[in-house]
């Protein structure tokens, strides 16, 4: 029972940390920082899914967290990184709404989601108290820096955050997902972050900016 108890200490803390990994990306003020931490967040949520595995004794767990670690915390924040140098992107973050209004905004989108689900999750019941609220504010928050954001790559991270709070749904809500499906839709994220890092890159070399704004103004 102790050794329980710790491990749902252990989770719930984890998940607290990948909430503030948000914050980081929020707060960034060069994209270069903004990819570290989608990278700190992608590390944070396989460490979850890695302690979810080892409370329930579910060995697909494990496969999801590995997959998480180099798909996550690897493979998307390299592509973003050299579709960033490829681009020549602009090294601040732009967005249409300034630093310190953002984090009052993803604090209100946080107090939403965790009202929001108090109705869904009663008190006391450990992992399920503390995961739920945190994926909707995560998916609140990602969505808030795809509307706020004006660089393509920022929209890109805003959009990982957001499948990020899905992730964290599915791993602390139910006892995981079959292997194939993990897979596709690991494959399915990987494969759409590929496509907006071409997308970019085809845009900023047919009109030389990546600058949503800009792109905008285009318009006849």
């Amino acid at each position: 029972m102790g050794a329980t108890n710790s491990l749902s200490a252990l989770t719930g803390f984890l998940i607290t940390l990948t909430l503030a990994s948000t914050f980081i990306i929020v707060g960034a003020r060069r994209l270069s920082a903004a990819i570290r931490g989608a990278v700190l967040q992608g590390v944070l949520l396989a460490a979850v899914t890695a302690v979810r595995g080892w409370s329930t004794g579910i060995g697909e767990m494990y496969l999801a967290a590995g997959l998480t670690l180099v798909i996550k915390a690897g493979l998307i924040p390299y592509i973003l990184h050299k579709v960033e140098a490829r681009v020549g992107a602009c090294p601040g973050v732009k967005s249409y709404v300034n630093m310190k209004m953002s984090f009052v905004a993803c604090a209100g989108l946080i107090i939403v989601a965790s009202s929001t689900t108090a109705r869904l999750v009663g008190p006391g019941i450990g992992v399920l108290e503390r995961a739920l609220p945190t994926a909707v504010a995560m998916m609140l928050i990602g969505l808030f820096l795809m509307i706020t954001r004006k660089l393509a790559i920022n929209q890109v991270l805003g959009l990982l955050v957001m499948e990020n709070g899905i992730f964290l749904a599915a791993v602390g809500t139910t006892n995981g997902m079959p292997p194939v499906v993990e897979v596709g839709v690991f494959l399915d994220v990987l494969a759409g972050v590929l496509i907006m890092g071409i997308l970019a890159f085809r845009i900023n070399r047919a009109f030389d900016t990546i600058n949503t704004e800009d792109l905008r103004n285009l318009r006849g």
